[in-house]
């Protein structure tokens, strides 16, 4: 399976209570913040912690 990076969306959410979602269904990444800068941080944060177990996981394959 290969995914193209253009493939790849984000979308933000403005939840009910005045808080912010961001969702990336595609690479299983979802973060939340009060505003939308803090939901932003929060999900660019998750995503470098996601990619970087990715990264780990592919070198660890590739070694075996």
């Amino acid at each position: 399976m290969s995914v193209k990076i253009k493939d790849i969306k984000t979308k933000m959410i403005k939840e009910d209570n005045g808080s912010y979602s961001v969702t990336c269904s595609a690479l299983g990444v979802y973060s939340s913040g009060k505003t939308k800068q803090s939901a932003k941080k929060n999900f660019l944060a998750a995503l470098e912690l996601h990619l970087s177990v990715l990264r780990e996981k592919a070198i660890e394959a590739i070694t075996v």
